[in-house]
């Protein structure tokens, strides 16, 4: 288990897996440069980035063209780039703040 960290400290932080979690893929698609200081990180980060927790369903649901919908358990709020990021540098695990 590999975790990138952050640095603040957050009463509500918890280390979740970065295959949880549903984020903008359109940094991985189209290999566009990541800013805001996030190509800089590279061992820790200074917030942690902020989800929401989704209740999935028993039922399966069907996604365009009747394929099979995957539903993740959070969604990326804050701090996508830095989700990219860190699965760049190979991290399996990030810090997050989560809101129910």
């Amino acid at each position: 288990m590999k975790t990138l960290k952050a640095r603040i400290s957050h009463p509500r932080k918890q280390i979740l897996k970065i295959s949880d979690l549903s984020y903008n893929q359109h940094y991985h698609k189209y290999n566009v440069k990541l800013d805001q200081g996030v190509d800089k990180i590279t061992d820790i980060m200074e917030q942690p980035i902020e989800v929401f927790k989704h209740k999935i369903s028993k039922t399966p649901r069907m996604g365009v063209g009747g394929r099979p919908y995957t539903e993740k358990k959070y969604s990326v709020q804050v701090g996508g780039q830095r989700v990219t990021r860190a699965v760049q540098l190979g991290y399996t695990h990030i810090e997050a703040i989560v809101y129910e």
